[in-house]
Order: structure tokens, then C-alpha cells, then sequence
């Protein structure tokens, strides 16, 4: 009964896209209502602490839903001028296509962007429906492409930054592991050995979401390619630390590009007419709030520019939450500040007329708060789950004496070593897949279940298959990007529809992402044991 009643609001969540095809910023508010009253009646959790992770949740949740606000707003106003469109104009004229465009974009612009900080579900879908494509099919390939590396977005914070709250935060230490650069290698490398089979997976079911088993079978060898290509350049990169780990999702991103581009040029020489790539100054014009977005994310993550940019505001940035909990906002080190000021920069550059501009501002206010709900809701049920069976003392949030036996997380990660056993890394990217449903983020589910997972590791394989285990935990994480409710919900919002569309997306990848996750745990196994 308290696996059951730990997982329910994430069962809650599913069945009402899938079977009553409701929109995720519905069910995001069903599933935190649920939560909180499952957390204070069932889990022994204070209302005021519900209430306090509630909104950790959405102040944390910030970070994406600014960023998706201003991503939509970026979208919207380039449709407008009609500047959109002309980039669509250039695009067919090098990738000619659906399938062309599906692994061009979304395997190769698409990695590269993620690695950048931009938010593809809201900067996408538009873009896939003025190509032709159907808006399940742009829904589809837009959060599909935010997956193939998996871990390496943002400039690798899902990487980088829970690795150092597992190392100071958590005081876990694996066997071999020396210092916080170690542990963040270590991981990078075995994040990366999962990566030719994962990313080749999602090659294939960008294209099933496009054309079906069809496209699969015309363009098999260049999606195979592609995704041997993007995930060969990270474990490269990863194991001859060739590159910062931060870049390592650029690199990869911009190599599959560059590989899809020239397969498909010299395929066309002997198939398709000839192709046009005439870039004019016009198509710059309009390409410019990408290449300005590119830039400045590039630059501003930046090691030593990102640290002096997070010391601009100091401790005026550093809000007080909860108890003793404090959420540092870092403005001018995250991405959304930047990607406001292109937005900013950009009314200047594309000089949209009255009506545009109005127009612009008009759908945004539309289509921006449902996203910007689901995102900050499934955060805060995230926080309900990580902090159900704590209370306050002397000001401080501690575990309370129900902690061990009650806490939502620690429920679903000890149901399952205890039913597996020696076997339990087969369920290890299981933990990672619900985490990052729950939260919307595979960063946090990364942080969140960063100790349970090494209690879980210790009491069934021992702490020397930890760092496997975590690995695989981050690849299950990034595989739920595909079926997080919130990216799903802001892919709808950004092309106009929800309900439907999102149940029915959920449908067509439901099965595949519990088969990579459930080979993901396979592969976990056969690493550990050999």
C-alpha cells in the first residue's frame, strides 16, 4: 500500500493524458492536489511542509518555465514578422524531406540546442508545422530531440551539478572515486557507454513518430549513422576527455549536423533535384535571434564569465523559502535572463510592425501560462515526494521519526531493491524515469535520488557498482524527457492545441521509452556483473 499510494499521483498523471486525454496543465493541478493530501494524510507530512516544498518547487522550477515563457515569446514574434518562414525556406532548401528534416533537426540541432540551454519544445513545434509536418509529429520530434544524449544539456548540469551536491551535500563517496572532478568524469564516461544504443533508439522513433515503420526502413543506415555519430563524438569525447564536459553535447550535436547534411547532399546528386542554399543577407536577418541566442549562451557558460555573473546581485538574489531552506535565483547566470534579452534585442533586429507586435503578445499571454503551470506544478510535486515524513525543528527541516518508513521517495526506491534484490540495477533507470517525470527535469531527479540510490546500491550490489548505477539512473532521467507531461504540454501550446494531442503522443511513446529504460537497466546489469 505505500508503493502504491507513493506512486499514485504519477499514475493519476498518466491515465488522465492517455485515457481521458486531458491537458498536462490539468492534470499537473490534479496531481499536486493529490499529492499534498496523500502527503499529509497517508505520509505523516505537516501541511506547512507540503506547502513549503510546494513552493521550493516553483521558485526551483523558475530556471524552465522563464526560460520556456521567453523561448515562446522568441517563436511567436519571429512567425509574426514572417521570419520563421524564411528560415523554413532555407531549410528545405538543404534538407528536402520529412525524414531529412527529422534527423538534420532533430538529432543534430536539436542535441546541439539542448547542450545550449534552449528549451525545444517551445522553440520547435512551429517550425515542424510550417516544414508540413502533422502537429503530433511536431510535438513529437521536438520533445524527442531534447533526448538522444540524454544527459548533456544545459552545458551538462544534469551531469556536473548533482555530482558535486552527491559528493558535499550527501558525502558519497564510491570506491576510486578521489575528489569532485573525478567523481564528475567517472560519471560523464559511463553516462556516455549507454549512449550508441540509446541514441540510435531515438533516431528510429523520431522517425516511427514521423512516417511510421516506413521511414524507418527508408532511412534505416542514416539513422543509424546519426546516432552512432552523436553518441560515438560524446564517449570519444568522454573517454579522452577531448573536450570540457560541458561541451561535450555541442560538439556532438554539430558533428550529426554536419554528417546528415553531406549524406543526404550526396545522396541527392544521384535522387533529388539539384538543391538550393543560397544564404542571403535576409535569411541571416532572420536567423539572427538563433545566432544571437547561440552566442550568448555559449559566452555567458563560460566557466569563469558564469561566476561572475552569478556574484553581480550577491545575496540580493538569495530568497529565504521555507524552515531554513534559501533558493538562490542567480538572475543574470541563468539562462532565461538571456534568452529575455535576445527576445529584447530581437523586436529591434526583425522591427515588427504595430499589429505584430500586438499579435505577438496577444498569443503569447494565451498560450504561455499552461506550460509555465505544468512545469511549476510537477516541480512542486517533486519537493511534496522528496520532503513527505519531515517536519520543523528549531527552525530547521529535518527528518521526522516517520522518515525511514514514510518518505514517498525512499518507498519507491526500497520497494524496488527489495523485490529485485541483486538484480536491482535493472530498476535503477526506473528511479531516474520517474524522478524526471515527477520534477520535468532529469537535473532533479538526478539531486533528489542521489542518496537513495547509493543506500539502495549499498544494501543489494555494494557501493562498488555505484557510479554504474547513478549512470544509469541519469539515462533513464534523460529518457524521460519524452514523456514529461510539462515539456508535452508546452510542445502543444506553442502550435495551438493540447488534450488530445498530448494523450495521443503519450500513446505512441509510452511503450518505446519503457523499452530503452528497461534496456538501459539490461545494459546496467551486464556492466556491473562483467
Amino acid at each position: 500500500m505505500h508503493f502504491l499510494g507513493a506512486i499514485l499521483p504519477l499514475l493519476i498523471v498518466l491515465i488522465g493524458m492517455i485515457f481521458f486525454h486531458r491537458s498536462g496543465t490539468f492534470v499537473s493541478i490534479i496531481g499536486w492536489i493529490l499529492a499534498m493530501f496523500i502527503a499529509v494524510y497517508y505520509f505523516h507530512t505537516p501541511w506547512n511542509v507540503v506547502l513549503g516544498a510546494s513552493l521550493m518547487g516553483i521558485v526551483k522550477a523558475l530556471g524552465i518555465t522563464l526560460a520556456v515563457a521567453f523561448t515562446m515569446f522568441l517563436i511567436f514574434l519571429m512567425k509574426e514578422t514572417g521570419d520563421l518562414k524564411r528560415i523554413i525556406d532555407y531549410i528545405k532548401g538543404i534538407v528536402k524531406t520529412k525524414e531529412e528534416q527529422t534527423l538534420f533537426i532533430g538529432m543534430g540541432f536539436g542535441s546541439l540546442s539542448t547542450a545550449l540551454g534552449m528549451v525545444t519544445p517551445a522553440m520547435f513545434p512551429p517550425i515542424f508545422r510550417i516544414l508540413g509536418f502533422s502537429s503530433l509529429a511536431a510535438i513529437a520530434v521536438s520533445i524527442l530531440c531534447y533526448d538522444p544524449l540524454t544527459s548533456f544539456a544545459l552545458f551538462s548540469i544534469p551531469i556536473t551539478l548533482p555530482s558535486k551536491i552527491a559528493w558535499t551535500a550527501f558525502g558519497i563517496r564510491p570506491p576510486g572515486i578521489d575528489n569532485p572532478q573525478s567523481f564528475i568524469s567517472d560519471f560523464t564516461f559511463k553516462i556516455t557507454v549507454f549512449l550508441p544504443v540509446i541514441s540510435v533508439c531515438f533516431s528510429f522513433l523520431m522517425l516511427y513518430a514521423v512516417g511510421g515503420f516506413y521511414a524507418i526502413r527508408k532511412n534505416f543506415l542514416p539513422a543509424l549513422l546519426a546516432g552512432l555519430i552523436l553518441s560515438g563524438t560524446a564517449l570519444l569525447c568522454a573517454t579522452f576527455k577531448l573536450v570540457p564536459v560541458e561541451i561535450i553535447g555541442i560538439v556532438s550535436g554539430f558533428a550529426t549536423m554536419i554528417f546528415v547534411y553531406f549524406y543526404y547532399k550526396l545522396k541527392s546528386n544521384n535522387i533529388y533535384e539539384k538543391r538550393s542554399e543560397k544564404f542571403d543577407i535576409h535569411t541571416f536577418k532572420s536567423c539572427s535571434p538563433f545566432i544571437l541566442l547561440i552566442v550568448t549562451s555559449f559566452i555567458v557558460n563560460m566557466k569563469s564569465i558564469k561566476v561572475k555573473l552569478a556574484q553581480v546581485l550577491g545575496k540580493a538574489e538569495v530568497i529565504h523559502i521555507f524552515a531554513d531552506k534559501k533558493a538562490d535565483l542567480n538572475i543574470m547566470a541563468n539562462v532565461w535572463f538571456w534568452i529575455m534579452v535576445v527576445c529584447i534585442i530581437s523586436i529591434f533586429i526583425l522591427r515588427p510592425n504595430s499589429q505584430q507586435l500586438k499579435n505577438t503578445f496577444k498569443i503569447w499571454l494565451k498560450r504561455t501560462p499552461g506550460p509555465f503551470l505544468a512545469y511549476s506544478l510537477f516541480f512542486a510535486v517533486a519537493f511534496i515526494m522528496a520532503w513527505s515524513a519531515m517536519d520543523v525543528v528549531n527552525e530547521k527541516l529535518v527528518p521526522s521519526p516517520y522518515f525511514k518508513e514514510f518518505n514517498m521517495d525512499r518507498i519507491i526506491a526500497l520497494a524496488l531493491s527489495n523485490l529485485l534484490g541483486s538484480a536491482y540495477p535493472l530498476a535503477a533507470p526506473f528511479l531516474g524515469l520517474i524522478g524526471a517525470f515527477v520534477g520535468g527535469s532529469e537535473t532533479a531527479s538526478n539531486v533528489l535520488f542521489a542518496k537513495i540510490q547509493w543506500d539502495a546500491t549499498i544494501s543489494t550490489v555494494g557501493a562498488g557498482a555505484f557510479m554504474w548505477i547513478y549512470a544509469a539512473h541519469a539515462v533513464g532521467g534523460g529518457i524521460a524527457s519524452a514523456i514529461t507531461p510539462a515539456k508535452i504540454t508546452n510542445a502543444a501550446a506553442t502550435i495551438g492545441v493540447k488534450g488530445k494531442e498530448e494523450g495521443q503522443f503519450i500513446k505512441t511513446v509510452l511503450i518505446p521509452i519503457i523499452l530503452m529504460t528497461l534496456i538501459t537497466g539490461i545494459m546496467n546489469l551486464i556492466f556491473i556483473k562483467f
